[in-house]
């Protein structure tokens, strides 16, 4: 590209990218600063009235040191809306709202994060990995059989190599501090996968926009976007971000690569050397795979949830009434533009509108609202705690739980007795104290403890109420071997 087509990309990118915008704003230092503070070790979103809360005490803290903030943590987080440097987002699973940061946001902090803490050298594991790529790259894109073998047989010699050498103990061992640079270099690319995410997301927000822009402009039913949704083809999985998100996903949820990673993460921890690590940097690490399989499902919900926005809005024939609206909204801006040519806006016209929809009233009907209705002014009563009566505490639990101490004991006493024990024996040897509470309990220690037989017997308790009740169910004999019975 050019001289001339490098500025002007990076013109348009210097106008539309959030994350330029951050940089170069008046508070960008504190702006940056604070949401770094709250947006980092893998939290992508926050609820909004958790992230005011935590603005706020931030706030108070920078004021006490001198900043001129005048404004809350709630009134920031607007101006940061509008800005574009956070998103505002709808749960489905609850009625809070989340607030997140865009991608120029996540591009901004890692900017700054690189300059606070650069990486001065060309580190040893950053060649490895780029060699290694190189070569994968290499051998994947290998057409040719001869050489593909050639490159897998030289792989295995220098696997026998290692192996020989390993059982003779005479292997490398990486140090401390390569084993802390590499770990070190783990961590700076976990720390892009936020912004990897929400690029991701963005580009699924900005195709559902396109699909259904298209489909409003495309005139006829027989369109190729309208036909594709109409035939059942997912669009947005389908697109490139889709399929190379849908790859990712899958492989991250593939339980024994999850499990290689997560081994290896606990064999890395309990290396000597990841003593010499932060417990900041400890704990991002632990938490690596769970926090790309948390933003992995975030994204996922994302791109089923437009694709299913999408398909209703095909099949419940909602884009027709959109594009019947499109159409008079481009009509009467036609007329205006016609209009505008021989009238003026501020021209009285001899016309007479009818007015719909609210009545205007006088500010002096409105009711303004007084602080004061909503003051508590009477008296707060305050109670003295009295004495608890564990006598009293063991009848609350017995009305709200089954008594199993008690029924075990009913048991072990009908075993010592008969030697031989079912439900109807003990409910004929002691009573059920519980009533149906306590019948329902022996039967559950006879599932636990006993086994079922071919007969069936006649059980008969007291309710609670005093009323004699009677049952027919299966016989089940307690275990008298069973640990919960050896008494």
């Amino acid at each position: 590209m050019s001289a001339v087509g490098d500025a002007h990309q990076l013109s348009a990118l210097h106008r539309d990218s959030s994350g330029w915008a951050l940089l170069r704003s008046d508070n960008a230092p504190l702006t940056i600063s604070l949401l770094g503070r709250h947006f980092g070790d893998g939290v992508r979103s926050l609820p909004a009235p958790e992230l005011f809360d935590l603005l706020d005490a931030d706030l108070e803290a920078l004021r006490d040191d001198g900043y001129d903030l005048p404004r809350s943590g709630q009134g920031y987080c607007s101006d940061w809306v509008r800005a574009g440097f956070l998103l505002r987002r709808a749960s489905a699973a609850s009625r809070e709202e989340f607030i997140e940061p865009t991608e120029g946001t996540f591009a901004a902090i890692a900017f700054v994060a690189g300059l606070t803490s650069p990486i001065s050298t060309v580190t040893e594991s950053r060649l490895t990995t780029l060699a290694t790529q190189l070569a994968n790259l290499a051998r994947d894109t290998d057409p040719s059989v001869e050489t593909r073998l050639a490159r897998l047989q030289a792989e295995r010699d220098e696997i026998d190599r290692q192996m020989a050498a390993v059982r003779s103990g005479d292997f490398p061992v990486v140090d401390g501090d390569r084993a802390l640079e590499r770990s070190h270099e783990i961590l700076s690319l976990a720390s892009e996968i936020p912004g990897d995410f929400a690029r991701v997301r963005a580009s699924f927000d900005e195709l559902n926009r396109t699909l259904r822009a298209r489909i409003l402009d495309e005139d006829s039913d027989r369109s190729d976007t309208l036909g594709d949704v109409f035939r059942g083809v997912d669009l947005i999985g389908d697109s490139d971000a889709g399929r190379s998100f849908t790859a990712f996903y899958d492989t991250i949820l593939d339980a024994s690569r999850s499990a290689q990673i997560d081994d290896a993460i606990g064999a890395v921890l309990d290396r000597p050397f990841a003593r010499r690590l932060s417990s900041a940097e400890r704990r991002s690490l632990r938490a690596l795979l769970s926090d790309m399989e948390n933003a992995a499902a975030e994204v996922h919900d994302t791109m089923t949830s437009l694709s299913r926005s999408l398909r209703h809005f095909v099949q419940s024939r909602a884009y027709e009434e959109h594009r019947r609206l499109q159409q008079l909204i481009r009509t009467a801006q036609q007329h205006a533009r016609g209009v505008a040519q021989v009238r003026r806006p501020y021209d009285v016209l001899d016309l007479e509108l009818i007015r719909v929809g609210m009545s205007l009233e006088s500010v002096a009907a409105l009711k303004p609202h007084n602080p004061a209705d909503d003051r508590v002014v009477d008296q707060v009563e305050i109670h003295e705690p009295g004495v608890a009566d564990l006598a009293e505490l063991r009848q609350l639990v017995r009305e709200s739980e089954i008594d199993f101490h008690e029924l075990t004991d009913n048991i072990v006493a009908t075993l010592h007795t008969r030697g031989r024990a079912s439900v109807g024996d003990v409910l004929a040897d002691h009573e059920a104290t519980q009533g149906l509470a306590s019948v329902v309990g022996l039967l559950v220690l006879a599932v636990r403890h006993g086994h079922p037989t071919a007969d069936f017997e006649a059980v008969q308790w007291t309710s609670t109420s005093g009323v004699r009740r009677r049952a027919r169910i299966v016989r089940h004999v307690y275990d008298p071997t069973a640990e919960e019975f050896r008494r």
